[in-house]
């Protein structure tokens, strides 16, 4: 338990000095992608992109994230990931559900959907639905706020890192898409969507009150505006706590969670 415990400081203290120390190393890493192995099969990575890619290229981005992912995403679940970024998330919940299981993947920027594209078909994943749309709490189209590196793209106009252009994107709630393709159940979702938090979850509300035991891992991004203390209110209407990692309303697993990673 202590061999463990110190190699998770030691993976967080190495992803630390990588975020603060990447702007150096981009003058000697190649920006391009490269396929590289990992839990979920084969992926497309950019060493030189961000300090999170080449976090996730070493094994140490998200660590306890992932560990408490894989142990609770289950064989035949469905599992939403919106944001997918270039689909760290998305292959590797396809890996777990296998062949029964649904994976529903949401990324609106074309790039990081093309690389993620490029790594299911490496991968021959047969079980995972790609939508071209950026979730939100309303259908309609709004201007995506290009980041300088892939994971940065936002709704949300007016923040540094966040003003490489913009391009037109549609919008769609969850409750909506779901209803189109004829699921209800969700089993464990993944929100990383640069400051639109509760807009997702505004159209997902519906998706939150039919799955009560639903995993939820929601990345929360006060740089980009949003409040926790809002998004703790209105997970709190489906009596989900968050518990390291995830949200749950499943106070067992919630008690549980420090043995989860």
């Amino acid at each position: 338990m202590r061999l463990r415990s110190a190699k998770r400081r030691f993976q967080k203290a190495l992803e630390h000095w990588l975020f603060k120390h990447h702007g150096r190393l981009k003058r000697v890493l190649p920006n391009r992608y490269f396929v590289f192995r990992y839990p979920g099969g084969r992926i497309h990575w950019n060493p030189g992109n961000s300090p999170g890619m080449m976090a996730r290229i070493l094994g140490i981005y998200e660590v306890d994230k992932i560990a408490a992912l894989r142990r609770l995403l289950k064989p035949g679940s469905t599992f939403v990931d919106a944001g997918a970024n270039v689909g760290d998330y998305t292959l590797l919940a396809a890996s777990l559900v296998g062949e029964a299981g649904r994976v529903l993947s949401f990324e609106p920027e074309p790039r990081n959907r093309y690389w993620l594209e490029r790594s299911i078909d490496l991968n021959g994943y047969k079980n995972i639905d790609l939508f071209p749309v950026a979730l939100s709490d309303g259908e309609g189209e709004a201007s995506l706020y290009l980041g300088e590196i892939a994971g940065y793209h936002t709704l949300i106009p007016g923040h540094p890192e966040r003003q490489a252009g913009t391009i037109p994107v549609r919008t769609r709630t969850l409750d909506a898409c779901l209803q189109e393709a004829g699921r209800t159940r969700v089993d464990m979702m993944k929100i990383d969507v640069e400051g639109a938090e509760l807009q997702v979850l505004r159209g997902a509300r519906g998706t939150l009150e039919n799955n009560p035991e639903m995993i939820l891992f929601l990345e929360i991004h006060p740089d980009v505006g949003v409040d926790p203390a809002e998004v703790r209110s209105f997970l709190g209407q489906f009596n989900f706590a968050e518990s390291g990692p995830f949200w749950s309303s499943n106070r067992r697993l919630v008690a549980q969670a420090g043995n989860l990673s």
